[in-house]
């Protein structure tokens, strides 16, 4: 039993759940008058007063960081042997109690708890701190829904083990990633690996793995097979394949599961009836898209105000240069099409200079006269004429597609713009496809092809901010608008 009163300052009410090594008390802050959430971290078999003093450092560390998604640490006091952490007090369960009770959840809200803890991981990630022991017992949710990772950094184990230097645990070896399972250090990849089983554990409602009497063959295990592909994932069958990638150079950052996540929620929740939704129709959902999100401006604003009006140099210089180039060769091929078609205008039906231009081939060299009597015939091309046709169609959708990357991502106004009014609505603000593209460094077209009248296949290369790099093929579905195109949407093929 704890003390009645915690420093002279927290009066102990009630225990409200337990932590790994001992319970978490609800406690009333005399001082500011608040009810919040007191856990006593002690010290493990094996662990020196060293290891105790890292675990107050993390603590602290932890305290500094705020954000809507992360329970929030007060204050740390140290006691002897222990310390107590004095942490917000979020009234719900844990994830793995609403699966246990209620059973496994709809790939639709499991997606909303993990795009809020996503969000909270990234910007812990952001300032450098690494969670280490992501599982549904340190994700709290309240009734509403509102879902928030909880000990950071200080997560001690509760009836799992896993090895370190001391022989003890610092973890949950159900949801290590590979890397950790062969004995490496826990990165920001190992805490997106952790997010994906525990994704895969809300839609299952069992982990990746099957269990294991024994931790090292758990482990053995991990860092030896992929995991079995989740049966019920529906809309989230691919992020939580990406979040497993057993390589966490190629693994999704938190940011790129932030985005998919949030992806997949909006679409769901503008639908009203989520359940009804099909699994998979039109542009995936997927991370590393096309499009993120626009900015909230008002509307019929322009953005080319805002724009940079200095030339450009470097790396955009050259992006903007081609994409200049591009446009300047479609403008110079709808032209020479417009003259072609004047030159075949039929003559019964032309007038003025229309119709004197009809008396004259296309090469300019005068036509035999024809009598009005005489029905001019309309010839149809040969194979070799439409077949080249399609390819100047063929060659500018594939050029617009490059032409969009090539901006990307350091003119996101641009890229925005290059996408139609329902697609930018589907993805939900310019600020969102901003943050998406801000994560990424470059993006590498490597290959076109097309799969359609109307989409593109667009062989892709990532290199995040990180310097991890990412490769897919992603399918952009277009439009005809003007003189050039617009992308509707788009969808993940590999």
């Amino acid at each position: 039993m704890p003390p009645e009163t915690i420093a002279g300052r927290y009066h102990v009410e009630r225990e409200v759940g337990r932590g790994g090594m001992g319970s978490v008390w609800l406690c009333r802050d005399e001082l500011l008058g608040r009810a919040v959430a007191v856990k006593q971290v002690g010290r493990l078999p094996g662990e020196s007063t060293t290891d105790l003093a890292r675990a107050m450092r993390e603590a602290r560390s932890s305290a500094a960081l705020n954000h809507r998604n992360v329970v929030a640490v007060y204050d740390a006091i140290e006691e002897g042997d222990h310390i107590w952490l004095v942490m917000e007090y979020v009234p719900g369960r844990t994830l793995s109690q609403i699966v246990a009770a209620d059973g496994p959840l709809p790939p639709e809200r499991a997606a909303w708890i993990g795009a809020q803890v996503a969000d909270g991981l990234a910007a812990a990630h952001a300032r450098g701190t690494v969670h280490r022991d992501v599982k549904p017992g340190n994700i709290l949710v309240t009734d509403e829904d509102l879902a928030k990772i909880s000990d950071f950094g200080i997560a001690r184990t509760h009836g799992d083990a896993t090895l370190t230097q001391s022989g003890m645990v610092t973890g949950t070896p159900a949801y290590f990633s590979p890397e950790q399972a062969r004995g490496e250090e826990a990165s920001p990849a190992s805490d997106v690996w952790a997010l994906g089983a525990t994704l895969y554990a809300a839609v299952e409602g069992h982990g990746p793995y099957p269990e294991q009497p024994n931790a090292l063959a758990l482990l053995s295990r991990i860092a030896a097979e992929p995991p079995t592909a989740p049966e019920r994932a529906g809309v989230l069958a691919e992020p939580i394949g990406r979040m497993l990638d057993p390589d966490p150079r190629s693994r999704w950052a938190m940011a790129d599961a932030s985005h998919a996540l949030h992806r997949i929620h909006d679409r769901n929740a503008e639908a009203g009836t989520r359940e009804e939704l099909p699994v998979a129709s039109g542009p995936a959902t997927t991370a590393l898209p096309v499009t993120a999100v626009a900015p909230e401006e008002p509307a019929g604003a322009t953005t080319t105000a805002e724009r940079p009006v200095a030339e450009p140099t470097g790396r955009r210089g050259r992006r903007r240069a081609l994409l200049a180039a591009l446009g300047v060769l479609v403008l110079v091929a709808a032209i020479g099409l417009l003259w072609w078609a004047s030159t075949t205008d039929d003559p019964s039906t032309s007038a003025g200079p229309s119709a004197e231009r009809s008396s004259r081939s296309p090469s300019g060299s005068p036509s035999a006269s024809r009598t009005p009597s005489q029905t001019p015939t309309t010839q149809s091309p040969s194979p070799s004429e439409t077949t080249s046709n399609a390819g100047q169609t063929s060659g500018s959708t594939q050029k617009f597609v490059t032409g969009y990357y090539g901006v990307l991502p350091d003119d996101t106004r641009s890229g925005w713009a290059m996408l139609s009014s329902g697609f930018q609505k589907e993805i939900g603000s310019y600020g969102k496809y901003r943050g998406f593209w801000n994560s990424i460094d470059s993006v590498e077209v490597t290959g076109t092809s097309q799969a359609g009248p109307n989409a593109v296949d667009a062989f892709l290369t990532y290199t995040r901010q990180d310097g991890s790099t990412a490769s897919e093929v992603r399918r952009l579905f277009l439009e005809q608008s003007g003189d050039g195109y617009l992308i509707t949407g788009d969808q993940l093929e590999r």
